[in-house]
């Protein structure tokens, strides 16, 4: 049961994030010293936090909440997760109190305020408050509870979470060259945002009206599932960003060929679209027909006159309607006219998409940023292309201070039958973008294969299965296994190494069955499920019968057979 407070005084901004423990934890005897690792806990990774302990769970919460937040995502997905939890929002003897209160920290951003503060206090009665300026903060606040109630809802970490994002925009860019369904893009959108990520682009290249029938409507049957995504967006605080790329076939100077393109964007912005993209890339930058040959000298020109006018547009329907442009020339920043032509007369409110040095950047340092900067004169939108079936790596930490915007475009698993597969990239992806100075890869990935499966060793299994399979995976992110076999050769270690690496391997057989894989995710996965468990079966067998210490020919077979080797 939800009570809804009439009357709420604000607690006061806070304008310093330094961290104490609550007098309620000091006067119940809690521990002074953040006694569990909040990020093995909280993900993303929190920006401050401090968990003293696990103490005892109530079995019910009261929630007391501002009338405002009445029908929320925050309330109604606190309430599912309690009941997951084996717990109930309804109170019975002996319930805690979960209280909502607007107010929380504040933090800069060019988008909105997205922090909470949560206080878990033991006492006589278990006592959670939660703090936020936002219903996006609040949303964000629910989840993090989610994590801090152990499986099975028998206990609960107490103490304090101070945290927001550092991007302001974080997300995902469905752009490779292939589609997603309707089904499978419906369910990322609902896992962007649970991911506390608040962003979704599409613009699939080979989408059948993004790109080659950029001027034909979509059909009535897509526009309802585009209202779909609008509607998803909006429950899981993600904001939908609508794209269309004219650039293979458009004649700019054609009056009539601008009005087909600002129609089909208007008629997005009738079921609720309010952030828009154009997309120039990926086609030769020339000007391919004689009247635009003769209005102008330099593609660029085109390019961004056509977008200076679809903001206009998009603008006489909503003056805060947001639009993006991805040049022809995305990537590095080499001083060329088209590059000149974008900074002096593309207008200052459209957002600049940029990949970093390369079309795919191995690294992106912040002087990377500042050189994009140097040449355009504004900051880029960060649309990285990052796509390996492992974590985010080599962007600098610092990067969010010279930039709003970091999302990925998952292109390698642009294929439908991949689709879900891309939230273990994305995933680390959500925890760069909201604490890149906390960001570790290692543990980014693991704590991602952990949710994905619904626990470790389930999560390690999944990875080292799909390893097997054959996906790339980088053998560092189940870097335990390797220093296992490696160990065999010692003979003052060998025979412990062994045992261990054969406990692992069979707990990884019993957890794999059982992991916590969504219907559409196991289907992906299914071959490398039926590998995985072969395979540990066969390398389980052959520890058995080896002799130790083992040679490395041994070793070797091993590691063939648990795809670390080939």
């Amino acid at each position: 049961m939800i009570k809804v407070k009439q009357n709420v005084s604000r607690i006061a901004l806070v304008a310093a994030l330094a961290f104490a423990l609550t007098a309620t934890l000091a006067a119940s005897g809690a521990a002074a010293e953040c006694a569990i690792d909040a990020a093995a806990v909280i993900y993303p990774a929190p920006q401050q936090a401090c968990l003293t302990g696990w103490i005892s769970a109530p079995a019910s919460f009261e929630i007391d909440a501002d009338e405002k937040l009445v029908g929320s995502q925050a309330l109604d997905y606190l309430a599912e997760a309690l009941e997951k939890k084996g717990m109930s929002a309804s109170p019975a003897d002996g319930a805690g109190l979960i209280s909502f209160e607007f107010g929380g920290p504040e933090h800069e951003t060019v988008f909105r305020q997205e922090g909470y503060r949560i206080e878990v206090s033991a006492g006589d009665r278990s006592e959670i408050k939660i703090s936020a300026r936002t219903g996006a903060g609040f949303f964000y606040a629910a989840l993090t509870l989610e994590q801090l109630i152990a499986k099975g809802g028998a206990k609960l970490a107490a103490g304090e979470v101070i945290d927001f994002p550092a991007f302001s925009y974080r997300g995902v860019l469905e752009g490779g060259y292939s589609v997603w369904s309707h089904e499978k893009r419906l369910a990322i959108i609902e896992w962007t945002g649970k991911m506390k990520m608040n962003s979704f682009i599409y613009a699939p290249k080979e989408g059948m009206y993004f790109r080659r029938r950029w001027r034909a409507p979509h059909p009535d049957e897509e526009m309802e599932w585009f209202k779909q995504y609008v509607e998803a967006s909006a429950r899981n605080h993600v904001e939908f960003a609508y794209s269309l790329s004219p650039a293979m076939s458009m004649e700019y100077s054609d009056p009539a060929e601008f009005e087909v393109l600002a129609a089909k964007y208007a008629r997005m912005q009738e079921i609720g679209v309010r952030r828009f993209g154009i997309f120039f890339d990926d086609v030769l930058p020339y000007l391919s027909t004689p009247a635009d040959r003769a209005a102008y000298k330099n593609i660029a020109e085109a390019e961004v006159e056509v977008t200076n006018k679809l903001l206009d547009a998009l603008r006489e329907r909503d003056r805060d309607v947001k639009l993006f442009f991805v040049p022809n020339q995305y990537w590095g920043w080499t001083p060329t006219d088209y590059m000149r032509i974008v900074r002096e007369k593309l207008h200052p409110d459209i957002d600049i998409g940029w990949t970093g040095r390369d079309i795919v950047s191995n690294s992106i340092p912040a002087d990377d940023v500042r050189e994009f900067i140097k040449l355009v004169g504004r900051p880029p939108a960060i649309g990285d292309n990052w796509s390996p079936l492992g974590p985010v790596e080599r962007r600098d930490p610092d990067i969010y201070k010279l930039t709003s915007s970091y999302l990925n475009n998952p292109y390698g698993f642009a294929d439908d039958s991949r689709a879900k597969m891309s939230r273990f990239v994305d995933s680390t992806v959500a925890d760069y973008g909201w604490n890149p100075e906390a960001y570790d890869p290692a543990r980014s990935i693991r704590r991602a294969s952990e949710i994905i499966a619904g626990g470790q060793p389930a999560g390690d299994a999944l990875l080292l299965a799909l390893l097997i399979k054959g996906e790339k995976v980088s053998p560092a992110n189940i870097a335990h296994i390797p220093a296992l076999l490696e160990s065999l050769s010692d003979a003052s270690k060998a025979a412990g190494s062994a045992a261990s690496l054969r406990e692992l391997l069979n707990s990884y057989s019993s957890a794999l069955p059982a992991a916590e894989l969504s219907p559409m995710f196991a289907a992906e996965v299914a071959p490398a499920l039926e590998k995985g468990l072969d395979a540990f079966s066969r390398a389980s067998a052959a520890l058995a019968s080896m002799s130790l210490p083992a040679d490395s020919a041994s070793i070797d077979d091993i590691k063939k057979i648990l795809g670390l080797k080939k």
